[in-house]
């Protein structure tokens, strides 16, 4: 098939020579450099001028409109491929019925290399659109190749777009291929404007893909379709310091005691339960090491003693006959509190007051969300793990790369009242769009401790496993982290008016 090879020249030409030596041995049809100046090459290769692009990937959409092959091929300037590696990564769309090739690092070297935190998105988005099989595998990385055909449905302005772009290639039922282009010890070019950044920092190439990925986030549907893990946000939004006239019983009389371990400060400690009765009063014994003013339980649909066994220990318990679904119970503990600081603690994780204390004085030594680093816990790197992926993605979308995967998701963690307050508590529904929101109001948020609160989680078949797609619980926490991402998308936009 007549091959285009497309090279992108945009940023820097130290890479030109050699590429197009590797590229001449391929016998192409045509090798078209996209440039924003004139350049002299060897001959047969044509340069083709871009002087206004109005991002990083619009050489794209400018060089196939020049192309003339069947096949295309997309270049970019980070890496100088060799002639087999072009090769091996071609051959599926050349020999074979593939009509788009994406890259993808070759499983057996991955653990060589740094994983890419921008993967991340694409990570996320391929288990959304239900191609799992293709990873992080994205046409926002090249090289990629595609066949006219395959173009026609993509549509060459939208090739500007990469992100949109993928999304289109994925549902139009294209023939899509993951092809392994290297073994990640190619000579590789440094392009400082694009990818010099500090550890903590995002580089320009890192925020323009992650703008292309957060864009395309908010066009999709709510949640990206996902499940909601059964909350009643109707209950959680009504419930006032008064419950509002809900149907739900508050037993206890737990004073607002105060004490000198904060500083004067007074700590609530909110904890979620339904049919926890093995765990829950252990989990109260420790919480009151830390001197709290107070302790509720907000109990519902639980059909054992929880509910009692929470008020034999004295604590305020909420109780509702139903479920209230993930997340509820926290939002509804959190508008019920009185607290300076508050602390959140699940009902079946037994934590000892020796780790959850460093939470609530991140909180009094002024830290506004004090979050748990969980990452020395995962077995880092996780490049295929869609609950890492998708923590990851919100705190690269938040500009925070420093908070690695830390989440709201997991327990413990802490929030100071007065910095958080009034965004409402009813934001807890949803944990990632609380941090959202928390990140773009510009509160404190760190990493503050490290807890192991992975091993101690009950494992529940039910959530955690499925017979085909994501188990229910990574599926409504895919569409949390959607929903925050499409909470964030609509803020900037809003932002951008």
């Amino acid at each position: 098939m007549p091959l285009s090879i497309l090279i992108s020249a945009m940023h820097g030409t130290a890479h030109l020579p050699k590429l197009i030596a590797a590229c001449k041995q391929l016998a192409p049809l045509e090798i078209i450099v996209i440039s924003t100046r004139v350049l002299e090459l060897d001959s047969g290769v044509r340069v083709v001028l871009a002087e206004a692009a109005e991002n990083l990937f619009s050489w794209r959409r400018e060089a196939a409109k020049h192309a003339k092959g069947s096949v295309l091929l997309f270049l970019g300037e980070e890496q100088i491929h060799s002639l087999s590696g072009l090769q091996r990564f071609l051959f599926p769309i050349l020999y074979g019925k593939t009509q788009v090739v994406l890259p993808q690092q070759d499983m057996r070297h991955r653990r060589l290399t740094k994983p890419r935190p921008i993967h991340s998105f694409s990570l996320l988005l391929n288990n959304l659109f239900g191609r799992t099989d293709l990873r992080e595998a994205s046409l926002l990385d090249t090289p990629h190749a595609m066949t006219r055909e395959a173009l026609s449905k993509i549509g060459v302005e939208q090739l500007a777009q990469p992100a949109q772009a993928h999304k289109r290639a994925v549902m139009s039922g294209l023939s899509i291929t993951a092809q392994t282009f290297g073994t990640g010890t190619e000579e590789r070019i440094f392009l400082p404007q694009l990818h010099g950044s500090l550890l903590k920092e995002l580089s320009l190439y890192e925020k323009l893909v992650i703008a292309e990925q957060l864009d395309l986030a908010s066009r999709l549907p709510f949640r990206g379709g996902l499940s909601d893990g059964g909350r009643r946000r109707d209950i959680a939004e009504n419930v006032s310091s008064k419950n509002s006239g809900m149907s739900v019983t508050q037993v206890g009389k737990w004073p607002l005691r105060r004490t000198t371990l904060y500083g004067g400060k007074t700590v609530s400690v909110i904890i979620p339960a339904r049919n926890e009765a093995a765990t829950i009063q252990q989990v109260i014994r420790e919480v009151l090491r830390l001197d709290p003013a107070e302790i509720i339980v907000v109990v519902n649909g639980s059909v054992d003693q929880t509910a009692q066994l929470a008020r034999e220990c004295g604590v305020t318990t909420v109780e509702f006959r139903f479920a209230l679904g993930v997340d509820t119970g926290r939002a509804i503990g959190a508008s019920l509190s009185k607290g300076d600081i508050l602390l959140f603690v699940d009902a079946d994780m037994i934590m000892t007051a020796h780790d959850l204390y460093p939470f609530v004085l991140a909180c009094e030594c002024g830290v506004d969300v004090a979050l748990n680093d969980v990452s020395v816990f995962l077995n880092q790197p996780c490049p295929d793990n869609v609950f890492v992926a998708c923590r990851q993605a919100l705190n690269l979308a938040l500009d925070r790369k420093d908070l690695g995967i830390g989440s709201m998701v997991t327990v413990p963690f802490a929030l100071r009242r007065e910095a958080v307050a009034p965004l409402g508590w009813h934001i807890l529904l949803c944990p990632p769009k609380a941090q959202a929101a928390y990140a773009q109001a510009g509160v404190k948020m760190e990493l503050v401790h490290q807890v192991n609160s992975f091993t101690s989680n009950r494992l529940r078949p039910e959530k955690h496993f499925a017979s085909s797609g994501m188990p229910p619980a990574v599926e409504q926490i895919a569409g949390d982290h959607v929903e925050a991402l499409q909470f964030l998308a609509k803020g900037r936009q809003r932002d951008e008016m």
